[in-house]
């Protein structure tokens, strides 16, 4: 006699410490699913990616009883899967376009199902975070491009302004993780008399993504990175928005700049755009480091005091942004951007400015500061940017990060990583050049 669908599950996790949590959170799937033809072929890989999803997410286990059709995909999912559905949904058409109460399901619903696969594809170890960030930012911006359309076309039947969205850091550089936001500015052609129209379709764009639903929430988006932030107009025009950057804002914005790219719109306009207005900061070069250093201090002061029962993966010293800044400052030094339509990742930003096995080193901890910032999200189902140690799933997290691996050693190798990218950054400030990691 065959093994039953839970027993095949259990078997999956069998010491490990998501076993004790399956028995509660497997219980809808296994009620509603358990017969299923996908359940009964679910075997190797694709199985224990499926068994850490379910005993690691509620909310995933529930939704999952639900939708069979994305039961059978995971099934018969290979490591390849996401490469190609990621190409298709650079061009693939919104459903229900003017049908706004269906679009918006629509929507929702697509966005979970895709992100519950990579899920599964990533916790199953089949597939490198970075490939798995990758698909998830793709994700995000065709649901961009489709809220954008749906706008667009409830606010008038005829062709109105080609408003461009840009998305900002994690998104622009392909970066995105479980609970991003979406950091989106919003273009226009300096040729249109009347922005009325170019900003209620951006507010409608925000709306469609952050509304809730019954499916939920498709995005959260922060509009406060473009020009003059919250005190700004919510649309900007192509030239507004070049002058903007050369002869008003700050350092801070500068970096951000570094990690932009059109997602949606007319895209090629807007890459144009940004291509001039970055030129125009980056032939200004300076050393930027004593502004970003007071900049890095003002952000751990205010949102990176950690615990020790906290630790703050992003904002605190030796977290993120550490690298982040790096990265941006890198190119301001420099004073050049790289000849190529890579998407700007920090990664694709450091290797253009520097080299070495100080680098190699920083971006390793980088590497796994990301894939734990991940894990966190994915359990407790919010953007978290900081880590509690002292919660009662820590040893569960710890297992999500590295099979095998303990609460403690996860502490340990944490507190390694931040020690190694502080130095880093540290290095750099104090030189006053990304010279300090070419080493």
């Amino acid at each position: 006699m065959c093994p039953t669908f839970e027993t095949r599950l259990r078997e999956c996790l069998a010491q490990t410490p998501l076993l004790s949590r399956l028995p509660t959170l497997a219980g809808p799937l296994l009620e509603r699913r358990a017969k299923d033809a996908a359940s009964e072929a679910l075997d190797g890989a694709n199985l224990e990616g499926l068994a850490r999803v379910i005993a690691s997410n509620a909310d995933a286990a529930r939704f999952l009883s639900h939708r069979p059709s994305l039961l059978e995909r995971i099934a018969t999912a290979s490591p390849q899967v996401l490469q190609t559905r990621g190409r298709e949904l650079e061009t693939l058409p919104a459903a229900h376009q003017g049908d706004l109460e269906r679009f918006l399901e629509w929507l929702r619903l697509t966005r979970r199902d895709e992100t519950t696969l990579a899920a599964c594809l990533d916790l199953s170890g089949s597939l490198p975070f970075e490939a798995i960030s990758v698909f998830l930012s793709q994700l995000a911006e065709a649901c961009t491009r489709w809220a954008l359309e749906e706008a667009q076309a409830q606010i008038s039947a005829e062709r109105g302004p080609v408003l461009s969205v840009l998305g900002m850091g994690k998104v622009a550089g392909r970066e995105f993780t479980y609970h991003s936001d979406l950091d989106l500015i919003f273009l226009y052609p300096d040729d249109v008399t009347e922005p009325v129209q170019a900003s209620r379709t951006a507010q409608r764009l925000i709306q469609y993504l952050t509304t809730m639903t019954g499916a939920g929430v498709a995005y959260a988006v922060d509009s406060r990175l473009r020009p003059s932030g919250r005190q700004g107009a919510l649309v900007s025009t192509h030239q507004a928005f070049e002058r903007y950057q050369s002869e008003r804002a700050a350092t801070w914005e500068h970096l951000a700049l570094m990690r932009a790219r059109a997602i949606a719109g007319d895209i090629p306009q807007a890459q144009e755009v940004l291509r001039r207005a970055r030129a125009a900061v980056l032939q200004e070069a300076t050393r930027p480091w004593p502004a970003i250093a007071e900049m890095r201090a003002r952000v751990e002061q205010e949102r990176g005091r950690g615990s020790s029962d906290c630790v703050p993966l992003k904002t605190g010293a030796g977290g993120l942004m550490d690298v982040e800044f790096l990265a941006a400052g890198g190119l301001l030094e420099r004073g050049l951007w790289p000849a190529s339509d890579e998407p700007p990742s920090v990664a694709w930003m450091l290797h253009g400015t520097a080299r070495g096995p100080k680098l190699e080193r920083l971006m390793e901890g980088y590497h796994f500061l990301r894939r734990v910032e991940a894990r966190n999200r994915w359990m407790t189902g919010r953007g978290d940017e900081s880590l509690q140690l002292n919660t009662e799933n820590i040893d569960v997290l710890a297992e999500l990060v590295e099979p095998g691996l303990s609460p403690a050693q996860l502490t340990t190798r944490i507190e390694d990583v931040r020690s190694t990218i502080r130095t880093g950054y540290a290095a750099v400030v104090a030189a006053g050049t990304i010279d300090a990691l070419c080493s």
